[in-house]
């Protein structure tokens, strides 16, 4: 999906419910900690890494939370260039800025320098006490209007759920209730006026099916940073499949209705292994179709692994040839191969009119269609010891004399001069360190170039000026 198109589509998620032939319990009254969200934003290009996105302007809402932070959703925010907020019946704007983003959980914290803004501001306090079926409260400032916006709805699901912004899948809650454009990141409150989730995602060709990240997943997000960096939640590299199957029950003989199958492991994992049963985390079972039990009902057992800082241990039961082990298991997070980056410029390098790019999960939504291919080439690769970041060939090339009768095409690079090729950052250092007469590059789909290298290296002079781009590299 178009970059513009998809953050479009984010930035016009709101959450508003429709009327209930049953009686709904509203908040007893309107908070003045409902703000309005200006954003300036430029996104990037990864089809076209070495030219300047074009500014579009969105607004969201958010909620003013303790110590003074403004609590949104990350699409609201991400790669802006300037950000306003403003509050109910003040005609002001004030300049505010990014503190904190958490795109894994659709979250950011902003910060005004201006503290006037804060003046007879009562803040939100949180809870994580929501049930299936209570009633809840949205507020926000969605279109049709300049004025906040008070709905009602229930609760009607709390599930893992896969966030739209992220496709990280975390704890949600599902609202009944419509969606208009304009209350991402507005607060979700009880009728004790807590806040108790925050305005996220919707689906699509639904009828009043809404998502709110919950103030659990918004507690945890809040803890993380209380050391000023984001270090994000739990993510790694093991494969699991549940364990319904008879047969494959006695295979490995469980007995309880418990445990899930670990069948694969990345080089970033040193304690698990394949063939081990999770039985439990954290003291809770884990059922054979993934879930344990809590006090929102059976979700699933990442809940276990997400409630925790990155660096914290967790207790698991493994069951391991056939031998229950409890073990300390310490949190981390893992970039997997092909990752979606969030909030910075494209890396890039133009060499002999070719340019060569990290493979991202944004460059292959460029792609649309025809990035099918690539899914496929990639579907089941791992990271190794010396294969960490794929590298691609963009589908553009820079016509100039060293490249004459060559074609445009996007191919995942695999060698250079006979040289594996592991990174973006490898990749750079063999271009700039090639003392041979030609450059051969050689291709995953089978395909082979072969270019001049003093033409090649001295070609990007005339690239420069004929195309008008300022360098040809972007490396950070």
């Amino acid at each position: 999906m178009n970059k513009v198109l998809l953050l479009i589509i984010l930035l016009s998620i709101s959450l508003i419910a429709g009327a209930k032939s049953t009686t709904v319990v509203a908040a007893q009254t309107t908070p003045n900690s409902v703000v309005k969200v200006f954003s300036a934003i430029s996104v990037p290009n990864y089809a076209y890494p070495w030219q300047t996105s074009r500014i579009s302007k969105f607004t969201g809402s958010g909620a003013v939370i303790k110590d003074n932070q403004i609590l949104t959703s990350a699409h609201v925010v991400s790669s802006a260039k300037f950000i306003e907020v403003k509050k109910e019946n003040d005609p002001n704007k004030y300049i505010a800025n990014v503190k904190f983003i958490s795109h894994q959980a659709d979250l950011a914290i902003l910060e005004v320098k201006d503290k006037s803004f804060f003046k007879n501001i009562k803040p939100l306090k949180l809870s994580e006490n929501i049930k299936v079926r209570d009633a809840v409260t949205v507020l926000g400032y969605p279109m049709g209007g300049n004025t906040i916006s008070t709905t009602s709805g229930i609760v009607s699901r709390i599930e893992y759920r896969k966030y739209v912004w992220s496709q990280f899948s975390l704890l949600a809650i599902q609202i009944d209730a419509a969606i208009n454009s304009g209350n991402s990141g507005g607060p979700v409150i009880n009728k004790d006026n807590e806040l108790v989730g925050i305005a996220m995602m919707k689906i699509n060709k639904s009828s009043n099916i809404g998502y709110i990240v919950p103030s659990l997943v918004v507690n945890t997000f809040l803890e993380d940073i209380k050391d000023g960096t984001v270090d994000g939640f739990h993510s790694d590299s093991i494969a699991t499949q549940n364990i319904n199957n008879d047969s494959l029950k006695k295979f490995y003989n469980l007995k309880n209705g418990n445990g899930i199958l670990i069948t694969h492991v990345g080089i970033d994992e040193d304690l698990l292994k394949v063939d081990d049963i999770l039985l439990s985390v954290e003291g809770k079972d884990i059922a054979n179709n993934n879930t344990v039990r809590t006090k929102y009902g059976r979700v699933n057992s990442s809940i276990g692994f997400h409630i925790k800082q990155i660096g914290e241990t967790i207790d698991l039961k493994i069951l391991r040839n056939k031998k229950e082990l409890t073990v300390k298991y310490t949190l981390k997070k893992i970039k997997p191969l092909i990752s979606y980056e969030f909030g910075k410029e494209p890396r890039y390098i133009v060499y002999g009119g070719f340019t060569f790019s990290p493979l991202t999960k944004n460059y292959l939504r460029k792609l649309y269609k025809s990035s099918d291919g690539l899914n496929m080439l990639f579907y089941g690769r791992y990271k190794t010891k010396d294969y960490s970041e794929p590298v691609i060939s963009l589908n553009t090339i820079f016509p100039n004399k060293t490249n004459r009768g060559y074609q445009e095409s996007s191919n995942v690079l695999i060698k250079v001069n006979d040289i594996k090729v592991k990174s973006f950052e490898h990749l750079i250092n063999i271009l700039d360190n090639i003392k041979e007469e030609y450059t051969v590059f050689e291709f995953l789909e089978k395909r082979k170039v072969v270019l001049n290298t003093k033409q090649a290296k001295e070609s990007i002079v005339d690239i420069k000026t004929i195309y008008n781009i300022k360098s040809d590299r972007r490396i950070d």
